[in-house]
């Protein structure tokens, strides 16, 4: 939802009765209007810049359509509000041309918070109008390419759809505009195309990546499937007739996302950011010593000795020595303890080598393998000695340094992985145009939502790697700061350097659009468009009401639905809430007390005047005694009472109930999924009878209370009644204790008999004028099915 608009219908309709409507005539005279916020921006998919007027630039969202500015970001014009969809995969500019623009549609990024598109557009005219130009069923656009002196001449690598197999992925060219496309590389129905850059100086040369992803019907921050065989580096000299894989240098086994980027001063110099299946994985022989450090005024200060190799999980990688001690037998003292470390001692050098700091100490023990002995240089009592330590087998369970944020892998550790470093993935360059590459840093930041570098085009030393930080490099990737993006909010998307000037950087995140002058000393966020993305919206019952609502990354927010003077401004929006922002609601009694929520949790309120707080919050729960962890879903459902705003309810894989805003918030229903991994997607109760409340989930559950929760009935038919060639959902004829398979309605039919098998429960309202009434939508998430229940 790009912009949060509001009309004078929010108020009409409030006061009409089910046997009135608003006249069709009063209708027509309705505007909307934007109230903003763009405070905190949302979420930049990428950037084109005609390079000839760098003040004429294109940035696509997520899922607010395409934006325009021709001087250098004061205004914007929004450009795609009239197309069928609004999210963007990738945007370019025709560098020949600037009215030529082509719009990928369908966001890249395999999150759960993510919409896809209808293929691809192009404008003639700058962006004021748009041509449909087919490649329908593509769903996500990766990267799009454009012949820099004949714009008819356009590479597009479409994804595919995230849920299942699509036939519509690969590679697609046009040498007529558009108005025909040829497929020129396919690998499966699993694998997309994710990036397409093209030789700088000649226009026949391509880089191609694939990549195999996939999500399943659980909302969870990583897709089910985050590499695969289908993944791959692809070269092409003769404008996609032949192509060449390309795997010199690279890791052996399966890839997941990979970003390509050319030097354009030299195009024998490429770099690459790379995953691989090895991600933050250490090697099976990589040394364990034991002990913890700090830093010391001089050298390196041990803190603790593990006496055991117990204190951080028995067991070895791979098979034990033949002389090891039997099972039960107590776990052997740790290297560090064998070899008479002790608590205090300072170490002044590993191996002849002079360690200053707990990671020079890591990263010499990292250039042995277990079972090689090392002599460490210590002080102890004022006096120096030397101790030998024979480095043992990392224990099974031990944290592995490399893991990054997200599930990537840490910056600068290269050196630290062993010999074959380049199997674990990371950055890397090549110099003979793409040909044959090499490790040049471990750094991949949570992969399947970025894999993004560039390289500056003036000087090849300056690389630049977006992820949840920014980080930079100044000596040729071999050492990244994270700090470039210091002042610009997280999560960064998109970026374009000045070829003519590197020290001008366009840049995109989940907070907007940012732009530096002075190689990332200082950004200047251009927050005057109300980009948000909005999850959902709540009122206050006031007639002046506030409008709240909660945004992908940029929490939940507060504003007023009318203003005097010019209208909303950023200042007129209060934060009430923190990291992703979903369902916001007001207590109809007290209206300065607003709840709201944040990602795989429960809500908790907020009382405005006083600061008083709540929240409610079960991790665990159940009946009897029933202690089993309670599953939350990326957006928990809550619903405050109609009959009593004090009561809330929350649902995880169970149902939760307080009578006091979370104040003993106690479980009334056993557990509600189908599968082990399910968890609640809505919840309703009825307007019109307290103890009518409903629930759904996202693994294909639907079930319903008459009693207040004693009782449970199971809204979909039995395993025996599903329809023929889809299986119904996984026990759903009995659950546990209270749950059961029936209907009370004669005539009604079961929903299993009404949808083509198990779906995502979407959305639950109980209607306001029958007691029994309610209604459900329901989607597929995990197969072809794109059909809407």
């Amino acid at each position: 939802m790009p912009r949060l608009l509001v009309s004078l219908a929010t108020l009409l309709v409030s006061s009409f009765t089910a046997a009135q409507q608003l006249p069709e005539e009063w209708a027509e005279q309705l505007h909307w209007r934007s109230i903003g916020p763009a405070t905190m921006g949302g979420r930049i998919i990428s950037l084109a810049v005609y390079e000839a007027e760098p003040s004429t630039w294109w940035a696509g969202t997520a899922s607010g359509g395409l934006l325009k500015t021709t001087n250098n970001g004061i205004t914007f014009e929004h450009q795609f509000d009239d197309q069928d969809v609004v999210s963007i995969g990738h945007v370019a500019v025709a560098q020949s041309n600037k009215d030529v623009l082509w719009v990928g549609t369908g966001e890249a990024n395999p999150r759960n918070s993510v919409s896809y598109g209808n293929g691809v557009y192009k404008s003639l005219d700058g962006g004021d109008t748009w041509h449909h130009m087919g490649l329908d069923e593509t769903f996500q656009i990766g990267r799009i390419a454009i012949h820099p002196t004949n714009p008819d001449i356009v590479y597009v690598g479409a994804l595919g759809r995230l849920y299942g197999a699509n036939e519509s992925r690969g590679l697609y060219k046009t040498t007529d505009g558009g108005e025909s496309w040829n497929r020129i590389l396919y690998t499966d129905d699993k694998t997309g195309v994710i990036d397409v850059d093209m030789h700088p100086e000649d226009p026949s040369t391509l880089m191609v990546a694939t990549y195999e992803r996939e999500r399943d019907g659980f909302d969870t921050n990583d897709p089910s499937k985050k590499y695969g065989p289908g993944s791959a580096i692809w070269k092409t000299t003769d404008a996609g007739a032949t192509w060449q894989p390309i795997s010199e240098g690279l890791p052996t086994g399966d890839l997941g996302r990979i970003g390509i980027d050319y030097y354009r001063t030299d195009p024998n110099v490429l770099v690459a950011i790379v995953e691989s299946e090895m991600i933050a994985k250490q090697p099976a022989d990589a040394p364990y010593l034991g002990a913890q450090f700090e830093a010391a005024d001089a050298g390196v200060k041990v803190t603790s000795v593990e006496s055991n190799r117990g204190n951080r999980g028995r067991g070895r990688r791979g098979p034990p020595p033949a002389n090891e001690e039997a099972e039960d037998s107590p776990p052997a003292d740790t290297p560090a303890k064998t070899a008479g470390f002790r608590k205090g001692d300072v170490i002044l050098a590993v191996d002849g080598q002079r360690v200053n700091s707990p990671e020079d100490v890591e990263r010499q023990c990292r250039q042995h393998k277990a079972g090689h002995e090392v002599s460490f240089t210590i002080v102890r009592d004022r006096k120096d000695q030397d101790l030998t330590v024979a480095f043992g087998n990392q224990p099974e369970n031990a944290r592995s340094p490399f893991t990054g944020t997200l599930g990537g892998q840490a910056a600068n550790m290269q050196d630290m992985q062993g010999p074959n470093g380049h199997e674990y993935g990371g950055v890397y360059k090549s110099v003979d145009g793409g040909q044959s590459w090499s490790r040049v840093n471990s750094l991949n930041p949570r992969p399947m939502y970025y894999s993004q570098v560039r390289i500056d085009p003036t000087n090849p030393d300056i690389i630049m790697v977006l992820g949840t930080s920014l980080y930079r490099s100044t000596d040729g990737g071999k050492h990244f700061d994270r700090n470039a993006g210091r002042g610009v909010h997280s999560d960064h998307h998109a970026q374009w350097i000045n070829p003519n000037n590197g020290n001008h950087i366009i840049h995109g995140s989940d907070g907007g659009i940012y732009v530096t002058y002075d190689a990332c000393a200082n950004w200047d966020h251009l927050n005057h468009m109300a980009l948000g993305q909005f999850y959902h919206v709540g009122v206050s019952p006031e007639r002046n009401y506030t409008v709240y609502g909660g945004l992908q990354d940029n929490g939940s927010w507060g504003g007023p639905s009318r203003t005097a003077g010019t209208g909303a401004r950023n200042e007129d929006w209060i934060r009430i809430g923190g990291g992703d922002g979903f369902r916001c609601l007001v207590d109809p009694d007290e209206p300065l007390v607003v709840y709201s929520q944040s990602q795989n949790g429960p809500p908790s309120w907020r009382n405005l005047e006083t600061g008083q707080r709540g929240s409610l919050r079960s991790r665990r729960g159940g009946r009897g005694g029933d202690s089993e962890r309670v599953r939350f879903n990326w957006e928990t459902p809550y619903v405050l009472s109609a009959h009593n705003s004090k009561i809330v309810y929350t649902a995880g894989n169970r149902v939760f109930k307080s009578l006091n805003r979370g104040a003993g918030l106690a479980p009334i229903s056993p557990d509600i999924t189908n599968t082990d991994r399910g968890s609640a997607t809505a919840l309703a109760e009825s307007p019109r009878n307290a103890d009518i409340v409903y629930v759904g989930t996202d693994d294909g559950a639907l079930w319903v209370t008459h009693d207040g929760g004693d009782n449970w009935i199971n809204c979909f038919a039995s395993a025996a009644e599903a329809p023929t060639g889809e299986e119904a959902p996984e026990n759903t004829e009995q659950r546990g204790p209270g749950l059961r398979s029936d209907t009370e309605d004669g005539d009604a039919q079961p929903i299993a008999k009404l949808v083509p098998g198990p779906r995502w429960v979407s959305e639950l309202v109980a209607s306001q004028f029958e007691e029994k009434r309610a209604y459900v939508t329901l989607d597929a998430h995990r197969s072809d099915d794109d059909n809407p229940y």
